[in-house]
C-alpha cells in the first residue's frame, strides 16, 4: 500500500485547525488532524511529504521514526511532532481501513465504547469573570449532561494583581477567585466534578496559596499550575496539596514525560494526542504512566476529528480518567459539521468512541472547504 501524495488543509476555526490526507496507490485514503497552528501544513508539505511519497503506508511507527530522525535537532517537540501528529493519524486511519478494523484495534483493543468527557466552559458565560457567569456557565454545562468541568481560572483578576509578571497572586487576586470557585461549584452542584485550569503561570509559593482556598470545594484537579520546565518544582506543588495535580500538554513524546512520571511530580498525566506526536505515543505515555498507577487524561484543543482520534486512543488506555471536550469551540456553530459520521459523537456527557474502519469518520470536505483559512487551498 506505497503513498502516492500527501495534502492538508487548514480551516479557521477557534484555532488554524490543520487536517492531512494520504492517498496511496489502493484507492484507500486515510485523515488525520494535526495539532493547531499556523504553518503546521506547510510544514507538513515541505518538510514530511517527501519522506512519505513512495513509502508503504502500512509501517505505521517506522514511519514515525522516519520523520523524527530525518529532522535531527527539532525532533523532541513544538511544531514539527504537533504536524506529526496529524500524519501518523492519518496513517492509522489508512492501516485501520485497509484492514477493516477500528484504529483502537489496533492500539490493543478497547477497554470502553464511551469516554467520560470533563466539558471545558472557558471562563463565564459570554466568557466573562464574575461568580454569576461563572455559577451560569457551570449550571448549562451540568444541565447537558456533563458530570465534569473545568474553567480557566488564570487572568481571571487581572486588575488586582500587584505584577502581571511577577507570577504572584496578590491577597485581592486570591480572595476573587475563591468567590469565582465557590460560584462555580454552587453552579454545578455537588455531584459534578470541577477542574481548574492555571495555564502555567504561577510561583509555587502563590499557586499554594490558592490551592488552600480551593481546597474546601473537592476539586477533580488542579491543571499546570506552574510553568512547565521544572518538574522539581511541580513536585512540590504536587506533594503539598491535596488537590490533585493534572499536567503534560507542554510535553512531547515519552522523553519529555519520563521524569515527570518516575518522580510521580504530578497526580494525572495530562497527554495531548495530536501534540506529542499521535496515537500510538499518547498510548505508550499512558502504559508508562500506568507503571506508577498514575490516571491519564486527554488534553484536546482540536476540532471534532482530533477529538475522535484522541477517543481512540482514551479507549485503548487502561488507565483512563478522562477526555477533555473545549466546549467553549460551540461558538464555532458548523464545529460538528466539519464531520460525518454515522451517530452523535456526544451522548449523555460521553464521546461515543466510533465503531468503523479506520477513525470511525470522514471529513466533511463541502463544510472545510466553506472555512478555509486565509492561503489555504481546498482540499
Amino acid at each position: 500500500m506505497t503513498i502516492t501524495s500527501l495534502n492538508t488543509v487548514a480551516v479557521a476555526g477557534t484555532k488554524t485547525w490543520n487536517y492531512v490526507r494520504l492517498e496511496t496507490d489502493t484507492g484507500i485514503s486515510g485523515t488525520g488532524e494535526a495539532h493547531p497552528g499556523v504553518g503546521i501544513c506547510e510544514l507538513i508539505e515541505r518538510r514530511l511529504a517527501p519522506l512519505l511519497v513512495g513509502a508503504d503506508a502500512r509501517n505505521v511507527e517506522p514511519l514515525v521514526q522516519r520523520m523524527l530522525t530525518s529532522n535531527t535537532g527539532d525532533s523532541s517537540g513544538g511544531m514539527l511532532v504537533g504536524a506529526i501528529g496529524g500524519v501518523e493519524t492519518a496513517l492509522w486511519d489508512l492501516a485501520g481501513k485497509a484492514l477493516g478494523v477500528p484504529a483502537f484495534r489496533l492500539l490493543g483493543g478497547a477497554y470502553r465504547d464511551r469516554v467520560r468527557l470533563y466539558a471545558d466552559v472557558g471562563r463565564g458565560i459570554g466568557m466573562e469573570n464574575t461568580p454569576s457567569s461563572w455559577r451560569e456557565r457551570a449550571r448549562e454545562a451540568a444541565n447537558e449532561g456533563f458530570d465534569a468541568i473545568k474553567f480557566d481560572i488564570d487572568h481571571s483578576a487581572d486588575e488586582l494583581s500587584h505584577d502581571l509578571l511577577a507570577r504572584g497572586l496578590s491577597r485581592a487576586e486570591l480572595e476573587f477567585m475563591t468567590e469565582l470557585v465557590a460560584a462555580a461549584r454552587a453552579g454545578a452542584g455537588e455531584h459534578v466534578d470541577l477542574a481548574i485550569d492555571c495555564h502555567g503561570i504561577y510561583q509555587v509559593r502563590d499557586v499554594l496559596l490558592l490551592a488552600e482556598r480551593l481546597a474546601p470545594f473537592r476539586l477533580m484537579f488542579l491543571e499546570d499550575p506552574v510553568p512547565p520546565e521544572n518538574t522539581a518544582a511541580l513536585a512540590k506543588v504536587t506533594r503539598s496539596t491535596p488537590i490533585p495535580i493534572c499536567t503534560g500538554e507542554w510535553r512531547y513524546r515519552r522523553d519529555g514525560f519520563r521524569d515527570l512520571i518516575e518522580q510521580q511530580a504530578c497526580d494525572l498525566v495530562h497527554v495531548d494526542v495530536a501534540a506529542t506526536g499521535g496515537m500510538a505515543e499518547a498510548k505508550k505515555i499512558s502504559d508508562l504512566a500506568d507503571l506508577y498507577y498514575l490516571p491519564f487524561a486527554a488534553h484536546n484543543i482540536t476540532s471534532p476529528l482530533g477529538l475522535v482520534a484522541s477517543s481512540h486512543v482514551c479507549a485503548a488506555v487502561r488507565n483512563l480518567n478522562s477526555m477533555e471536550l473545549p466546549y467553549h469551540s460551540d461558538q464555532v456553530a458548523w464545529r460538528w459539521d466539519l464531520v460525518r459520521s454515522p451517530e452523535p459523537l456526544i451522548a449523555g456527557g460521553r464521546f461515543v468512541v466510533p465503531q468503523g474502519p479506520g477513525l470511525g469518520v470522514e471529513l466533511n470536505e463541502s463544510v472545510v472547504n466553506d472555512h478555509l483559512a486565509p492561503g489555504s487551498a481546498p482540499l
